[in-house]
């Protein structure tokens, strides 16, 4: 998989290059540049140094707000580098073209780098006591390039002998007869703990052969064959164009206005949300991701991975593809992402932004008393995005409604990871053990089950950044007994004034209603405006609250969370969770309890589910969406849509 990833990448075109529009435009590949001269002019910048991270550093929110095109615009960068086994953040004036700031950071891993990963493949490999591992199950030549090895993250399970080691467990597949399926015939019960400081396998733990199962699985068009018959062509186009503009990175659609740019950690970033020149939303972004799997083999029970934070999900944006992963009519957007070297390559086409019919009404009524009929069609602006991170795909989209509403989808497909088993059907003596904690998805294949969490950031600025949250109680009222009804419901609001009482989860048989509100502006009928966040279907982890996975991944424990606006605080988990024992994120910020009455707020979602795999979850998952709204909530006077002009004969 590394290799394949690897070769994608080594695909990338040259930079783009253009100068800064924005205060928030992503750094452009004369910035990347510029922080390597630096870097290197002051001595910090070696030969071994390697990248972990380079990012814009926004300037205050204040400074962006009130920022106007054609006013001076501060850059700033963020080199996040690792020189040995040391690990440093440095600030960097671009303009001024000098370090800021170069401060050591203790205790922490970094997230995994490519380069790392090749090496960790390489080492185990190589290893003596891999090699005769793969023997003992009957590999009698062992050619390095007909094996896919993963490294993974490691995870911290309070083990003594890992303490201040970064470490990598890497997992291998045979990859002979396979053809672009590489997880089809994992080498099971068999893994290498990879110390990357020390360049070695320490440990090789071998739990007993499984017979590596047959090559059975591809999924290129080949492989797929027969086809279903085909169904006649369904055509979208705009023949005159997109409604959308854009100018640099800002869009421009109907009443929304918005900027967009890429993160290396966070993917799409979108800021600066208006309608109508209103203000909704400073910024939207994916803060983190959790998959933790649910098997306690010892090759199974680490595997607990934070894919923003550990891996970087704008780093594994994949190329989309007209036709499949957007309309044709779609435009496409190159992105700058720097790898480990620090200078960057463009991802082409790994953004891209599109206008679709939803194909139900905007509003519609029809009053047959009196032949009255009236309606308009609607149509979305899609931000879209696609990473494949190892054996999952993720797209993610943000999606603009002309009601003043903005959609999140997050769609999962790609490769169930699958664990060999000696089982083929059901009837077989090993199966009620192997498929204890997973689905035969396949002879000799299960699918271990295990949880999807995408914590999302939201910094709404709800016609400005003086907000309230408002929990809005559904509260059944009993009615007397000589009322023809028993009992109705109505709504008890509640303004929740610290962030200590703003970690909410969903309960059914408790609904409300979440309201982030100014503080003092109203609309026509004297109510606060508002935005609720309305979710759809959601989970909540099953483990127990001292598993350590959960420990580190503490922003699941709960589907809301309101924290006042602090620049500093970006990531749900932390700044470095890879390895880490659970000390920072979401949990740790709001334990200070502060104020989130009448200030500049933010709100956390959580969105999970569980994964019950199946047979139809393989070879290839079908895209399994998942959203959360933020919808206007007296917002406006009256409905954004009603004036929508009529459709076209």
């Amino acid at each position: 998989m590394i290799k394949l990833i690897g070769a994608l990448y080594l695909l990338a075109v040259m930079p783009l290059s253009f100068a800064s529009q924005h205060p928030l435009d992503g750094l452009s590949a004369e910035e990347y540049s510029k922080v390597q001269a630096i870097l290197a002019g002051e001595g910090v910048l070696t030969e071994g140094t390697m990248f972990a991270d380079v990012r814009l550093i926004e300037p205050k929110k204040s400074f962006v707000l009130g920022w106007e095109k054609g006013d001076a615009i501060p850059r700033s960068a963020l080199a996040v580098i690792r020189q040995g086994v040391a690990l440093s953040e440095v600030s960097i004036d671009l303009i001024a073209e000098r370090i800021i700031a170069n401060e050591e950071i203790e205790g922490e891993q970094s997230g995994v780098l490519f380069g790392e990963w090749m090496l960790a493949q390489t080492i185990t490999k190589a290893d003596k006591g891999w090699q005769k591992a793969i023997r003992k199950r009957g590999y009698r030549k062992i050619n390095p390039d007909l094996f896919n090895c993963l490294p993974l993250s490691a995870g911290y399970f309070a083990e003594p002998e890992y303490e201040g080691k970064r470490l990598l467990r890497v997992q291998c597949f045979d990859l002979e007869g396979v053809g672009n399926n590489v997880y089809q015939r994992p080498i099971e019960n068999l893994t290498a703990i990879v110390d990357l400081n020390e360049q070695k396998v320490i440990k090789i733990i071998d739990e007993g052969v499984v017979p590596t199962p047959e090559p059975s699985s591809d999924f290129d068009d080949e492989s797929l064959k027969p086809f279903r018959p085909a169904m006649k062509p369904l055509i979208v186009s705009q023949p005159d164009g997109p409604s959308f503009t854009m100018q640099g990175s800002t869009v421009n659609w109907g009443p929304w206005q918005f900027h967009v740019r890429m993160d290396r950690r966070q993917g799409t970033t979108i800021s600066l949300a208006s309608f109508d020149d209103r203000s909704v939303l400073y910024q939207g972004n994916l803060s983190e991701m959790w998959v933790p799997y649910m098997d306690p083999a010892q090759g199974w029970f680490f595997k607990s991975y934070f894919d923003a934070g550990e891996y970087g999900f704008g780093m594994f944006a994949t190329p989309l593809v007209a036709g499949v992963d957007c309309p044709d009519y779609a435009t496409y957007i190159d992105q700058l992402v720097a790898l480990d070297d620090g200078q960057p390559v463009t991802y082409e086409n790994a953004t891209c932004i599109f206008e679709r019919p939803t194909l139900n009404p905007a509003w519609r009524h029809s009053e047959a008393g009196i032949g009255a009929y009236n309606g308009r069609p609607s149509r979305q602006l899609v931000v879209r995005m696609a990473a494949a991170i190892g054996n999952y795909d993720y797209l993610l989209d943000f999606i603009f409604m002309p009601t003043g509403a903005i959609r999140v989808d997050i769609a999962s497909t790609g490769i169930d990871i699958v664990k060999g088993a000696k089982a083929s059907s059901l009837s077989d003596p090993s199966a009620e053990e192997e498929t204890r904690y997973g689905t035969l998805i396949a002879p000799n294949l299960v699918g271990v089950y295990h949880d999807h969490y995408f914590s999302f950031r939201f910094d709404l600025d709800v016609d400005g950044r003086q907000n309230d949250f408002v929990r809005d109680r559904i509260v059944p009222t009993r009615l007397n007994e000589s009322h023809p009804r028993r009992s109705i419901w109505t709504v008890q609001p509640e303004r929740v004034r610290h962030e200590g009482a703003a970690k909410l989860s969903i309960d059914m048989k408790k609904p409300e209603q979440w309201r982030i509100q100014h503080s003092s502006k109203t609309n026509k009928m004297g109510y606060n405006t508002g935005y609720v966040i309305a979710p759809s279907s959601n989970a909540l982890p099953q483990q127990s609250d001292d598993d350590y996975p959960l420990r580190r991944a503490g922003f699941a424990r709960h589907h809301l969370w309101i924290t006042p606006h602090e620049a500093s605080e970006q990531y749900s988990a932390g700044d470095y969770p890879n390895q880490s024992q659970g000390d920072g994120g979401l949990p740790s910020w709001s334990k200070n309890n502060r104020s989130i009455d009448g200030t500049d707020i933010v709100a956390w979602y959580t969105l999970g589910f569980h994964h019950i795999t199946a047979a139809e979850d393989w070879p290839v998952l079908p895209s399994h969406p998942k959203s959360v709204t933020i919808r206007p909530f007296n917002f406006f006077d009256r409905s954004q849509v009603i004036n929508l002009p009529p459709s076209s004969p």
